[in-house]
C-alpha cells in the first residue's frame, strides 16, 4: 500500500514525480513540466490510468516553488529529501504558472478528484488548503 497525505509532496506518486525530475539536466526541467501539464489537459480522460491526482498537485508545487510566495514549498521539498534549488524550474515563465493553475483546477477544483476519498472531513480540508495555497501563489504571480 502506498503512501497518501494531503500535503502537495506527501504521496508516493508525489515522490516519484520528484525523482524523475531531480533525474533530468536543469535546464530541461521546465520544458519536462510543461509537456507533462500539457499532457495532462489535452488528455483529462486518462486521469487515474496515466497520471493521478497527486502528481498533478505536485506538479504545480513544483512550478509554485520557484515563485514568490512558493518559499514554504522549498522548505518542504528539502523535508522531502531534495534540494529545491537543483529541482525547481528555474525563473518559470508566467505561461507555465498557468498551465499548473488550469491543471490544479481540473484535479483539485469545486468537487475534483484530489477532494475525493478522503476518510474525514478534518482530512478533506488539509487537502483544500493545500491547494487553496497553491493557487494563491500561482494565481499571484499571474496578476502581477
Amino acid at each position: 500500500m502506498g503512501t497518501f497525505g494531503t500535503g502537495p509532496f506527501s504521496s508516493d506518486g508525489a515522490m516519484d514525480l520528484l525523482d524523475e525530475l531531480a533525474e533530468r539536466p536543469t535546464r530541461l526541467r521546465p520544458d519536462a513540466v510543461a509537456h507533462m501539464l500539457t499532457y495532462i489537459l489535452d488528455n483529462r480522460d486518462l486521469l487515474g490510468r496515466e497520471f493521478f491526482p497527486d502528481e498533478v498537485v505536485a506538479a504545480a508545487a513544483v512550478v509554485a516553488a520557484a515563485m514568490p510566495g512558493g518559499e514554504y514549498l522549498q522548505r518542504l521539498l528539502a523535508t522531502a529529501g531534495h534540494d529545491p534549488q537543483n529541482l525547481i524550474p528555474p525563473a518559470p515563465a508566467p505561461a507555465l504558472a498557468a498551465l499548473a493553475v488550469e491543471a490544479l483546477l481540473f484535479v483539485a477544483g469545486p468537487d475534483g478528484p484530489w477532494h475525493q476519498g478522503w476518510t474525514d472531513q478534518a482530512t478533506r480540508a488539509e487537502a483544500q488548503t493545500t491547494t487553496d495555497n497553491l493557487l494563491a501563489v500561482l494565481q499571484a504571480t499571474n496578476a502581477s
